[in-house]
């Protein structure tokens, strides 16, 4: 009875990390270039090395074992996450017709300087710093083919090739990335991703293009997010259910059955 207890309790700990990747999911659905998560799970497969050696119940009750025992060891099935993948999925373009914003459309980041080194975006959302710097919201620098953009003042003009050009005059290219390898991407926070694979893994995607004056806005599908949230957490109250009913039943044959009653 102790092992069955486990099998729900696996459960719900999976719950409660779906819980988790949707609340996320849905705190960012105005993010401007947000990707959405999606968590799958999978089965555990038993552990039959791991079997009991010694005889329950005792050997000296002349009972066959296999009829009273069918499961040994950790041979109950159970669940755990398989992994969570990000969502690739364009997100709806945001006409704003701000200079400043440039969308990304196909597959691909910017590539900004931070504090803590190379991160990525796909979040367009641009201003000029004093200094005339092209920059993020945090104040990192969004970087060209040269180094750092600095379009100072008057207007500028981005194509769809990604070339900057002002006063017609070619300044630099904002490049879009692409990642041979999606998994060695991890969220650093404020909209940034930090890559950790190989130099070699990384490429300049040629056949992205950027729309100046759009965002690109979240592609998180609220309602869907909603629904998967209140499934996980109907699922996590009936495990929650489940592990409760195995303690009382646990309570009753430790504390109850075999007393002897006057």
């Amino acid at each position: 009875m102790l092992k069955a207890i486990y099998s729900p309790m696996s459960g719900a700990l999976a719950q409660e990390k779906a819980l988790e990747i949707i609340a996320n999911n849905l705190a960012n659905t105005n993010t401007v270039g947000y990707k959405g998560d999606t968590i799958t799970f999978k089965l555990l497969n038993p552990e039959p090395e791991k079997n009991y050696k010694s005889p329950l119940p005792p050997a000296n009750y002349k009972v066959d074992l296999d009829k009273v025992s069918p499961l040994h060891g950790n041979d109950i099935a159970y669940v755990g996450v398989a992994g969570i993948e990000r969502d690739e999925a364009q997100g709806p373009a945001i006409q704003t017709g701000n200079p400043t914003d440039l969308m990304i459309e196909g597959e691909g980041m910017f590539a900004v300087n931070t504090q803590d080194g190379l991160r990525y975006t796909r979040s367009g959302q641009l201003s000029i710093s004093p200094d005339g710097v092209l920059m993020t919201p945090a104040g990192h620098p969004v970087l060209g083919e040269k180094g750092v953009i600095s379009v100072k003042a008057g207007q500028f003009e981005v194509n769809r090739l990604g070339e900057v050009y002002q006063n017609s005059q070619l300044i630099d290219r904002i490049p879009v990335y692409k990642f041979e390898d999606a998994e060695q991407l991890e969220r650093s926070g404020m909209n940034l991703w930090f890559y950790g694979g190989p130099d070699s893994g990384r490429a300049i995607n040629r056949d992205a293009n950027i729309a100046q004056g759009s965002l690109e806005g979240s592609n998180v599908n609220a309602m869907k997010n909603l629904t998967s949230m209140i499934i996980a957490h109907r699922s996590y109250e009936a495990y929650q259910k489940a592990i409760t009913n195995y303690d009382k039943i646990m309570d009753i044959s430790n504390n109850q059955l075999g007393v002897v009653r006057a």
